[in-house]
């Protein structure tokens, strides 16, 4: 999916109200999260990719390959 689309559709309420009524599960709100974050310190602080997946692993309380997982379920196109 791609990260602009999802961004839109959590800034209109669209995924709110898909996951109430029950099409989408809570993870796309953590993924999203995640890969956000992690790009926002890659670019803020100039840290590399693998460091920023590191540190996100601590935050959100999930192993490493979960954040990467959020990372590959977006593009940027």
């Amino acid at each position: 999916m791609n990260i602009n689309l999802a961004n839109s559709l959590f800034n209109e309420g669209i995924f709110s109200e898909m996951y109430k009524a029950g099409f989408i599960t809570d993870k796309i709100f953590t993924y999203r999260e995640m890969y956000l974050w992690v790009y926002a310190q890659m670019k803020t602080r100039g840290i590399t990719k693998h460091q920023a997946v590191l540190e996100a692993g601590g935050k959100f309380n999930r192993d490493e390959r979960t954040v990467w997982r959020a990372l590959n379920c977006f593009d940027e196109k």
